[in-house]
């Protein structure tokens, strides 16, 4: 198999293994950065990428917020976070 960013592999079951330990633990750190309440964007420059955010293209950010903004509205669905009633922009915090 060919995945987008990175080289092909033979074993789909382990990728399938490896990219839900990666989401688990993305999730678990958001946790933790939303012991306070964040924007998508405030929650983004936190996180953790492949170089820091000050590094990042400015149209790179917007996606990696998106992303941000994705796995929050997960953390949301789990009931583990809630968006904070009133905000606006909106932010997020975990329950």
């Amino acid at each position: 198999m060919l995945p987008a960013h990175q080289h092909a592999f033979t074993d789909a079951p382990a990728r399938v293994r490896e990219l839900l330990a990666h989401h688990e633990e993305r999730l678990t750190g958001l946790l933790a950065l939303l012991s306070e309440p964040l924007t998508p964007w405030s929650l983004a420059a936190r996180m953790e990428w492949n170089r820091p955010w000050a590094e990042i293209p400015y149209g790179s950010r917007t996606i990696a917020v998106s992303e941000a903004e994705a796995h929050v509205r997960r953390l949301v669905k789990l009931g583990r976070a809630e968006a904070v009633a009133g905000s606006d922009p909106v932010t997020y915090v975990a329950v």
